[in-house]
């Protein structure tokens, strides 16, 4: 696993970008190097999984106030399918690179794209918003530190969701919200002292 991360190299970084737009565009793909530029660059992580494994062959933080370009030599990489995970502040969208022979290709459009739920917190008021264009199913938990489940609700067939939570009455010190739909889970943990 060492040498895969090893053989990932990188270029530079800089431009300007939309923070509203989560945008991949394949640059070029010559031999087994791919490049490929990111709006929505604030914050960003890029992650390589093998489809059959969980575990991340490679993962990178990148913070910048624009557009990121990057250049990922695959050589080290044996023939095989893997996914491309492009994580920001509001979304998680995963992308298909294929190593096959001495190339490799990554997918124009992503394979999956998940809206990250809005989680906010005002004055011990925490409101939790969900885009959910796919209508898929979406469960809401809150547990407090001790994992004791405070709440839970399920939502069938909703394109929006949006809750509040009063955490000013809360005897715990803090509470975490988890959210799971397409797949995913997100969770965020407020403070509520």
């Amino acid at each position: 696993k060492n040498s895969l991360m090893i053989a990932v190299l990188f270029t530079a970084f800089v431009a300007n970008a939309s923070e509203d737009d989560l945008l991949l565009k394949v640059k070029s793909e010559k031999g087994k190097t791919v490049s490929f530029s990111i709006n929505d660059a604030k914050n960003v992580n890029l992650s390589i999984y093998g489809t059959e494994a969980s575990e991340a062959i490679f993962g990178e933080k990148v913070n910048s106030k624009g557009v990121v370009n990057r250049t990922y030599d695959l050589k080290a990489f044996p023939e095989g399918s893997y996914i491309l995970e492009v994580e920001t502040s509001s979304k998680l969208a995963q992308y298909a690179i294929t190593v096959s022979g001495n190339t490799a290709t990554i997918s124009e459009a992503a394979i999956s794209e998940t809206s990250k739920p809005v989680i906010k917190n005002e004055n011990g008021i925490v409101s939790v918003n969900i885009s959910n264009s796919d209508r898929s199913d979406v469960e809401i938990s809150l547990v407090d530190e001790f994992n004791n489940q405070l709440y839970s609700e399920n939502f069938q067939g909703k394109s929006a969701i949006y809750k509040k939570f009063d955490t000013n009455k809360s005897l715990s010190d803090k509470v975490t919200f988890v959210v799971k739909y397409k797949n995913q889970i997100f969770a965020e943990t407020i403070a509520t002292r």
